[in-house]
């Protein structure tokens, strides 16, 4: 099991970072050491390199709209725009890539 990996895949479904990373440690222990029985078995969650990239546009999608709600908040109109803009565009590529539907 690549916990890394699954980390990546976790946080490319949107979680938290710090979430994924106890979620991958401790569903690791249960793998290896209760279900297995101890003996190492691999799991293939995919591409590294596009699970890298789903799990970095999750959190770029996640800035992008904490950024647009706090220019909101302070009533900055052009950045609120640019956000939402941003926003869209990453969507738009998460979309095109087949990450989300």
């Amino acid at each position: 099991m690549d916990t890394h990996k699954f980390v990546l895949a976790l946080e490319g479904e949107g979680m938290d970072p710090e979430h994924a990373y106890i979620i991958a440690r401790e569903l690791y222990a249960i793998y290896a050491h209760s279900v297995r029985g101890g003996v190492y078995k691999p799991v293939d969650y995919g591409d590294f390199e596009t699970l890298r990239l789903k799990a970095s546009l999750a959190r770029a999608a996640k800035e992008a709209m904490t950024n647009a709600l706090r220019a909101a908040i302070a009533e900055d109109a052009d950045q609120e725009k640019h956000w939402r803009g941003e926003m869209e565009r990453i969507e738009a590529e998460r979309k095109q890539r087949g990450f989300i539907k």
